[in-house]
């Protein structure tokens, strides 16, 4: 993989996470558990996505298998290309594969970008209310 798209990754994420670290060897192969572990992190720091996942797939042990790996990154490529409102080729069954780490790296790169531009998602979206 291109060491320039890691260390873009490195800029744009590293400005909003401390860790899990961005190192390189992660990076270039992120597996689904570096990656739950980033987005969980962006979400209790900055906010971003916060309410889209439930309590149980906030804890990576409770996200084991294929389907539930892919709902998972599923969830965060909708969010991020609707907030930004550019697609990205991520493939959530790819990136589980271990596959295209470039366009892994790219929806890290996209996940940071919002963090960091402070986007807010459009006024529609809204998740539903809890009753109780």
């Amino acid at each position: 993989m291109n060491a320039a798209v890691v260390k873009r990754t490195q800029e744009a994420l590293g400005k909003v996470i401390r860790r899990p670290p961005l190192t390189e060897k992660l990076l270039n192969k992120p597996p689904f558990r570096y990656l739950h572990d980033i987005i969980t992190e962006v979400i209790r720091t900055t906010g971003f996505m916060k309410g889209l996942y439930t309590d149980t797939e906030m804890k990576s042990d409770n996200v084991k298998d294929k389907d539930a790996k892919i709902s998972f990154l599923q969830k965060a490529i909708d969010v991020v290309v609707m907030v930004s409102g550019e697609p990205l080729l991520a493939k959530p069954a790819r990136i589980v594969a271990g596959h295209e780490p470039e366009r892994t790296n790219e929806l890290l790169q996209r996940i940071g970008k919002c963090c960091l531009n402070k986007v807010a998602p459009p006024p529609s979206w809204k998740l539903p209310a809890r009753e109780g």
